[in-house]
């Protein structure tokens, strides 16, 4: 039996080949591990690919997979309605967070699909599959073992699509990189977030870490990584140390992210030796009032401390902000300039808010007097959430009541004029993303 997992063109990102695959890349590695001989396993990278030319450069399977977030949902949708046409009896099965936030829509697009960790539901889904007994939903409870399984092979992609230049900024630009994750799941519970994954944060073995990275500095010659995971530098301090000191053994340069608050100068340091040049911070708001409306459980001064031990320790800071968020002031706008100009980032990247399938907001917008229009196409997302172009105009897709819970709501209009502001800003000081 032949199946393949099928990335999309991935338009929503101005350079698709930055971030790697890595959730289909480690189910693939995991189905050729168990399965053996008994399934083809491969990948069909769309990437970059004109959507209307994307049906051209699928072969024919037995088994066509999806990892399928939101902002790619309708290039998924559309390329599994033109595989139909072609290869009828093919099986089309599917996960991630968008799946798992829309199960419902989504069951009508895919013969099977997967909520909760996929390691063991796509096994089951590809055995059902050859013996002609595939159920319409499989459900994975609890958590998992990372331990069991292996770490993702990047053989299922050409090595050119694997490590690049670019992956860091500065003076490591031209360093061979790509982007690896070392664990799952979030202990916070923000409003305004789509991750499906939050809970306990379970770590990939430190062992295994460790064989990953020098499997990519071997194969590919990888020297700096993007981590992926919700936090490069681990809240939990009897983590922190041990991820941090397997990094620093395989002597790459890395950037990843991490919370605005709880972590001290030692972990800093430690993460300036182990190889860090960047870290993105998300303090999304610039509001006390606004942080509380959304559950982000972070103050501001402690934040502008962390960003000022970042700075001192050398450390290049990414700050993530959203304007548009439930109660903000009438001067956001400029508040967030100020917020800027003090705490002196080495980037901003600055978003209006999108409220996501998964995320509270979607799910419960009286909450926050919000009106959702769930009739615009998911794709009109991508200009609210990524980056465009100064003279593309975003799509509005809510709207706030006149009185909200916190107070008189601010118009769309209010909202896009307030960014364009911020943005203007950035844009004249060289500090957009």
């Amino acid at each position: 039996m032949k199946s393949s997992f099928i990335v999309t063109s991935s338009k929503q990102n101005y350079k698709p080949f930055r971030n790697q695959p890595l959730g289909e890349l480690y189910l693939s590695t995991i189905l050729e591990q168990h399965f053996k001989d008994q399934l083809d396993v491969s990948m069909i990278d769309l990437r970059s690919i004109n959507p209307d030319d994307a049906i051209y450069h699928v072969p024919e399977r037995d088994v066509y997979m999806y990892s399928v977030t939101t902002l790619d949902y309708l290039d998924t949708k559309r390329i599994v309605g033109e595989i139909r046409q072609i290869y009828p009896n093919a099986k089309h099965i599917a996960g991630g967070p968008h799946i798992e936030a829309l199960p419902e829509e989504s069951s009508k697009i895919f013969d099977a699909i997967s909520l909760g960790k996929g390691e063991e539901s796509i096994k089951r889904m590809i055995e059902d599959i050859s013996n002609s007994r595939l159920k319409n939903l499989y459900k994975q409870e609890g958590n998992i073992d990372f331990s069991s399984y292996p770490y993702a092979s990047r053989k299922f992609l050409p090595k050119s699509a694997i490590a690049q230049s670019g992956i860091l900024n500065g003076e490591n630009r031209d360093l061979n990189g790509t982007s690896v994750l070392f664990s799952r799941g979030c202990p916070f519970q923000c409003y305004f977030c789509a991750n499906q994954n939050k809970g306990k944060t379970i770590f990939t073995p430190f062992e295994v870490m460790a064989e990953e990275i020098a499997y990519l500095k071997r194969e590919y010659g990888v020297e700096a990584l993007a981590i992926k995971d919700d936090n490069g530098i681990p809240v939990n301090k009897k983590i922190a140390k041990p991820y941090l000191e397997t990094i620093a053994k395989a002597g790459v340069k890395w950037r990843g992210q991490s919370r605005a608050n709880g972590i001290s100068r030692d972990f800093v340091k430690l993460a300036k030796e182990s190889g860090c040049v960047e870290i993105a911070v998300g303090i999304e708001s610039v509001s006390e009032k606004v942080l509380k409306n959304i559950n982000k459980k972070i103050e501001l001064e402690p934040a502008k401390k962390y960003l000022k031990m970042l700075k001192e320790e050398g450390i290049d800071r990414r700050l993530l902000l959203i304007t548009g968020l439930p109660g903000e002031p009438k001067d956001i706008a400029d508040r967030t300039i100020e917020f800027i100009k003090e705490t002196e980032p080495s980037s901003v990247l600055f978003s209006i808010l999108c409220p996501l399938p998964g995320t509270e907001m979607y799910r419960n917008p009286k909450r926050f007097g919000m009106k959702i229009d769930y009739n615009v196409p998911f794709d009109c997302y991508i200009p609210s959430v990524g980056r465009f172009d100064e003279n593309e105009k975003p799509r509005q897709i809510f709207e706030y009541e006149e009185v909200t819970p916190f107070g008189k709501g601010m118009s769309m209009e209010e909202i896009f004029k307030n960014h364009a502001k911020v943005q203007d800003f950035l844009r004249k000081n060289n500090l957009i993303f």
